[in-house]
């Protein structure tokens, strides 16, 4: 086999491809990071949320968080509201432009070869190694390794290139981040659910200082003919609560983009390939989150390319199963409630919202029990619940019917949804 020029090349400087970048460095890999745009973190499009335990364990710095959260609040399309608020900090909130370029310098200051304004178009075998070719400022780029850790994004280009088809589908995001937000309470983001609000997902309202939050929604197009930005404006101007927080509130900037959601149950690996991140479809169907599981996923395919390059030829097929270990079941899990979401109507979420706001156990079992980034941990509850409300409410009858729906989600992993969305 030929000396290949690096021994690691990781597509994408966002937390997952960074992640692996510092990872592989750190451990001896002659590693080069690619990234697409001038600096990393754009364009920005993510709310930035990032679960505490994800700082400890990958020794981030405070200088990092903008804001702490500890509570939340869910608005129903009627007006009903649930509150929880925790006596511990659940989230931070990053500025992802400031996170990534942080992670990206982490990467360099291992040894990692961070190289910007490059696009990779083309990946192939050749000889036993991964050859890539592309553009770097302009001119043309060809360069080898013994391994490919793709984590371009939401959109990635080189997994089908070398045979690696994972379906999703997709859900469109808008946000404007703004100052002068009349918030309830600096610590608690509010989530405003209904069909007018955002067909097939949720807005809200994240805050990230004293008076300065991002007000954004994603919608599912499957859903509606509309784009993100009529739903944010109309949030903005017309909903009773979100409309009040935002009446003075001045736009400092706008950010867009597609997110994973509902990702198929296909392996994340090939030949000399490792896909990590939102390539890989690795983002919470509930919520959109996916910084912390991108975070451990490049840390695996990193340990996973340096074993592998250490002479250990079995080492790839073990990536799929480490990831899906630490996180695989939460993917299943929040693809079933989001399909059971989505086919509760406006009038059965209002019915469910002021039930979930009248059980004070349920309650004290969130605030107890709640985790943003591990939301496995609430199904059992969640569905006891609603087997015990459907002896005495019209909700249970509701959520009941709703779940037979996510059951579809929670044995194929949402793959019948994606190809069901790639048809549209």
């Amino acid at each position: 086999m030929p000396r290949p020029d690096f021994d690691v090349i990781v597509a994408g400087a966002g937390p997952a491809g960074s992640m692996a970048a510092r990872t592989a460095a750190a451990l001896g890999l002659r590693t080069a990071l690619v990234e697409d745009h001038d600096q990393p973190g754009l364009p920005a499009h993510c709310s930035g949320k990032l679960q505490v335990p994800a700082f400890r364990e990958f020794d981030l710095p405070a200088s990092l968080v903008l804001n702490t959260l500890r509570a939340g609040a869910f608005y129903s399309p009627g007006g009903s509201v649930f509150r929880v608020r925790r006596d511990e900090a659940d989230s931070h909130v990053v500025d992802r432009v400031t996170f990534d370029r942080w992670l990206a310098e982490a990467a360099e200051r291992c040894g990692a070869t961070v190289m910007l304004n490059t696009r990779l178009r083309r990946a192939e075998r050749v000889n036993g190694l991964i050859r890539v070719t592309g553009t770097s400022r302009g001119r043309s780029l060809t360069a080898t390794a013994r391994v490919l850790i793709d984590a371009e994004g939401a959109r990635p280009v080189l997994p089908r290139a070398l045979g690696l088809r994972i379906p999703r589908a997709y859900v469109y995001g808008l946000q404007y981040q703004m100052a002068g937000v009349d918030l309830d309470a600096p610590d608690m983001p509010e989530i405003y659910l209904g069909s007018a609000s955002a067909p097939g997902f949720f807005g809200w309202i994240m805050p990230i200082g004293p008076d300065r939050a991002r007000a954004g929604v994603c919608v599912d197009p499957r859903l509606t003919t509309q784009s993100p930005i009529f739903y944010l404006e109309r949030l903005m101007r017309e909903h009773p609560v979100a409309s009040r927080r935002l009446r003075r509130a001045v736009i400092e900037r706008r950010l867009a983009g597609p997110i994973p959601v509902l990702g198929a149950r296909r392996p994340t690996v090939a030949p000399g390939l490792l896909v990590a991140g939102d390539a890989a479809g690795q983002v919470k169907a509930t919520s959109g989150g996916g910084i912390y599981f991108s975070l451990i996923s490049g840390r695996l395919a990193a340990e996973t390319a340096h074993a592998y390059v250490g002479g250990d030829r079995q080492a790839l097929a073990r990536y799929e199963d480490a990831w899906r270990r630490r996180f695989g079941r939460e993917l299943y899990v929040t693809a079933f409630a989001r399909l059971a979401m989505n086919h509760m109507s406006d009038a059965e979420v209002d019915t469910f919202v002021a039930a979930v706001a009248e059980d004070g156990d349920l309650r004290r079992t969130i605030e107890e029990r709640g985790d943003t980034a591990f939301q496995s941990k609430l199904l059992a509850p969640v569905l006891l619940r609603a087997l015990r409300w459907s002896l005495v409410r019209p909700v249970g009858f509701a959520m009941l019917r709703a779940l037979r729906h996510g059951i579809v989600a929670l044995w194929d992993g949402g793959a019948s949804a994606a190809r069901a969305a790639a048809t549209h």
